[in-house]
């Protein structure tokens, strides 16, 4: 990943996403961020720009900035584990767009 006025990307962050069984990322878009998943563990349905693929351990996604998409765990049993990194500055959006649960901790 290559953080240069050239790319466009001056700013990058890397998280870990993880989603129990049944766990939904409802649809959503970074403006100015392209993001890239790599699937770690467990199974998901996700939508890009209204495709729908079925990603599992050893995947990447690309997702342009600007493009809708979702994700919805379909691996039994198991948690959806994903790397992500955010290219591009406003990340923290994924926090403020969409309905939030309110999880206790430690559940």
């Amino acid at each position: 990943l290559f953080l240069n006025e050239g790319t466009g990307a001056t700013a990058a962050s890397l998280t870990l996403l993880e989603l129990q069984p049944g766990g939904e990322v409802p649809e959503h878009t970074h403006d100015t961020s392209v993001e890239i998943l790599y699937i770690e563990e467990g199974a998901a349905d996700m939508t890009v720009s209204g495709q729908t693929m079925r990603v599992s351990k050893g995947d990447a996604v690309y997702i342009p900035a600007g493009a809708k998409h979702s994700a919805r765990v379909v691996s039994p049993g198991a948690p959806f584990k994903a790397v992500q990194v955010y290219a591009g500055p406003g990340p923290e959006q994924r926090f403020t767009q969409g309905p939030r649960e309110n999880i206790p901790h430690g559940k």
